[in-house]
């Protein structure tokens, strides 16, 4: 094995100093406070906006309609376990009657979904993720555990109504 030079040596910091900071700039973004407030009139997607979506009340003429399997949770420690924070994994910081799913990550966040029986049929964001929701799973958030124990589980066909990119 070679002794390494002064060209090896250099490129060996640079990369350690590039790599550094990255995961210092991306430290401090995750320390950050998530903000969940969007402002009224705003041209940004309601994605991180977990009341039903009016604007949506009547369904656009193109929508896709998936037969999915759906469960309820709730913000407890026995629904999220060591998640049991109040923030989702969207970084939506849960208040009282919020209405979102958690979906599979096939589907991103912010992607508007009409789950029949659930906000009065109106289209809610996914703003939330969970350990066992992949494949057609779904999660109906609800604010308290005995409501999420009253949802069950239900076959439903869910309407995708607007996709985020």
């Amino acid at each position: 094995m070679k002794p390494l030079d002064v060209l090896d040596i250099f490129a060996l910091l640079l990369v350690g100093f590039v790599i550094s900071f990255f995961l210092i700039a991306n430290f401090a973004m995750l320390l950050s406070e998530p903000s969940n407030s969007i402002p009224e009139g705003s041209d940004i997607p309601s994605a991180f906006d977990a009341r039903p979506s009016a604007k949506h009340s009547s369904l656009p003429s193109s929508f896709e309609l998936v037969e999915m399997n759906i469960s309820a949770y709730c913000p407890c420690e026995k629904c999220c376990g060591r998640f049991a924070d109040g923030i989702t994994a969207s970084g939506h910081r849960i208040q009282p009657g919020d209405k979102f799913v958690a979906a599979p990550l096939n589907i991103p966040f912010g992607t508007l979904l009409a789950v029949p029986g659930y906000a009065e049929g109106l289209p809610v964001p996914v703003l939330d993720r969970g350990g066992a929701i992949k494949g057609n799973k779904l999660d109906v958030y609800m604010d308290t555990h005995q409501e999420a124990l009253n949802w069950g589980r239900q076959y439903l066909k869910v309407k995708i109504v607007e996709e985020q990119k």
